[in-house]
């Protein structure tokens, strides 16, 4: 069946013939690109070869503009991505400059100081040409499962630099006019503990890229000219800047703040880390001001995300189901101040750099809780709750599992808290599996089960943590990052906080758990058990006002023990 070539409306009243694209032009358009999204991300979790993306989904897939402002982005992807794909693709078509690329070009970056995450979340860029120019990019980034340093994963305790970290590649051409560059591609594999996963992973990028060339022209090149598709963009950026701003005014006016403590400075003994945010809401703009956060430090608990974990908790609250695009954040401003653990000096460790993530957007949503209560959740268990383990095969080579742990989300004034879930910036992500992991690896999961009574009472009840137990079938490496257990889940209107979590080891032949909340490269006799424990959420209003029929289901369901 032949698609009807349909066009924008031109208005006879604008001056210069400009386009005034209608309605119905726009939708198309917004939903075209997005179904070229959706069609890399089915793709991308069909071919990688690292759980990490496969069934992790540590990736996000994006559309951008010539200008660089997000134009589209994945919808199963991490919410920690939420459009903050922009600085790094800038900064890798600057190092080649933007009138060197040709079509069938792709480029490779993780450089630090432009995307300010771990050396891990390596970005895939291809431009877009129409009319012999560059209209658009499509960007796809990835967790690499190692890229160097110090050990196995590159994710170590110990770097106090980003150099110590792994390998960076800023623009470096990974295909050009339509060719793999093959000497790139050795670099890449050179530099990496898991060739097999970074080969397949690189690929499964690559191949994305050029399935997002291909229905680009496709869907978008065959029905519009660039003068339309940037009329769109035009258009399609003040739909979503106008309904942003409609959201915030309907907001209270004025200053809120939220407080609260990490466990410490990334290194265990050290002292805690006091985290302050103020939020400002003046009509249709709002202002997140995280200036008041702690300084850089030397652990690998650094990062420049402070305008991606603003972003993450302003469009939880302001448009959480709306799709992102950079126009959603036109009301939104962040402030910041240079040298802060959120916005890092050049060659910062930054390893961790999502641990304090959770907590900074945790804190912004209570920051509106304190201007109405029914606005946001109490807290939620706010750790990444990383473990991650490694080992040698018998051929020399090595082997890795990484996951994170889900946990309790803080109770609503509507609602309990659900569990299990991974943190805020991690969104409804899925464990990996257990038959990946036990057919994978030489581990195995005793059992995964919910912690009882670690959801905060009240009147609606905060999500219960979980328990995990694996045992090591080999000798192996374990690497953890636990936060939030000295300045648990809160509770809000009288609800009570959250149980917090940890991560114990107990070798052969021992009687006692060790805590490793934060370690390197713990070593692991075969045989070891290891208990990785998420935090419950905060509970919501008093628990003397909870309905006894609920309280009986808790009982009845084992989420409560205590009558």
């Amino acid at each position: 069946m032949e698609v009807s070539q349909r066009r924008p409306t031109r208005a006879q009243d604008v001056p210069d013939g400009e386009l005034v694209p209608d309605e119905l032009d726009i939708e198309l358009f917004r939903h075209a690109c997005s179904s070229i999204l959706d069609e890399i991300e089915l793709n991308l979790t069909r071919t990688a070869y690292s759980p990490l993306i496969y069934d992790y989904k540590d990736y996000v897939v994006g559309l951008l503009d010539n200008s660089f402002a997000l134009l589209s982005q994945s919808e199963l992807s991490l919410p920690a991505f939420v459009a903050d794909l922009g600085p790094v693709v800038a900064d890798a078509v600057g190092v080649v400059r933007a009138e060197n690329l040709a079509p069938g070009d792709v480029l490779v970056s993780n450089y630090a100081a432009a995307q300010g995450h771990h050396l891990n979340n390596v970005v895939m860029i291809a431009p877009i040409f129409q009319e012999d120019r560059v209209i658009a990019y499509v960007a796809i980034r990835g967790h690499w499962a190692d890229v160097g340093g110090l050990e196995p994963g590159s994710m170590s305790w110990n770097a106090r630099d980003i150099h110590q970290e792994g390998t960076q590649y800023r623009g470096l051409r990974i295909m050009r006019a339509g060719e793999i560059v093959h000497e790139n591609v050795a670099t890449c594999l050179a530099n990496t503990r898991f060739e097999e996963y970074v080969r397949g992973d690189l690929m499964a990028q690559l191949g994305g890229c050029q399935l997002g060339l291909s229905r680009w022209q496709e869907r978008i090149t065959s029905r519009w000219t660039c003068e339309e598709v940037e009329a769109f963009t035009s258009a399609q950026m003040g739909q979503s800047a106008t309904l942003a701003r409609s959201r915030v005014a309907a907001l209270p006016d004025g200053a809120f703040t939220a407080t609260c403590r990490t466990d410490d400075a990334g290194v265990p003994g050290t002292d805690p880390l006091q985290f302050t945010v103020r939020v400002e809401i003046d009509g249709d703009r709002m202002i997140i001001d995280l200036t008041a956060v702690p300084d850089q430090v030397e652990a690998p608990i650094n990062s420049n995300a402070a305008v991606g974990d603003a972003r993450v908790a302003y469009k939880s609250v302001i448009a959480p189901d709306h799709p992102t695009d950079e126009g959603l954040f036109a009301p939104l401003e962040v402030r910041t101040r240079p040298g802060s653990i959120l916005t890092a000096s050049k060659g910062a460790a930054m390893g961790h750099w999502n641990s304090t993530m959770p907590t900074v957007v945790d804190l912004v949503l209570q920051a509106f809780g304190t201007c109405s209560s029914d606005l946001a959740p109490a807290g939620h268990h706010a750790s990444i709750g990383g473990f991650i383990f490694s080992g040698r095969r018998p051929d020399g080579s090595w082997w890795q599992s990484v996951d994170t742990a889900g946990g309790g989300w803080g109770a609503s004034s509507r609602a309990d808290g659900f569990s299990p879930l991974r943190t805020l910036s991690h969104g409804d992500n899925r464990s990996i599996s257990v038959e990946v992991l036990e057919g994978s690896f030489p581990l195995t999961v005793e059992h995964v089960r919910y912690r009882p009574d670690t959801g905060g009472r009240g009147r609606y009840r905060g999500g219960c943590g979980v328990e995990r137990l694996i045992t090591t079938n080999e000798d192996a490496y374990l690497t953890t990052s636990v936060e939030r257990t000295l300045d648990p889940p809160w509770g809000v209107a009288g609800g009570e906080p959250g149980v917090p979590g940890g991560v114990d080891v107990c070798v052969p032949g021992a009687d006692t758990w060790v805590a490793y909340n934060k370690a390197s490269s713990v070593a692991l006799p075969a045989g070891s058990r290891v208990r990785i424990r998420s935090a419950g959420g905060g509970g919501w209003g008093p628990p003397a006002d909870r309905d006894p029929a609920a309280h009986a289901a808790d009982l009845r369901d084992g989420f409560v023990t205590k009558l």
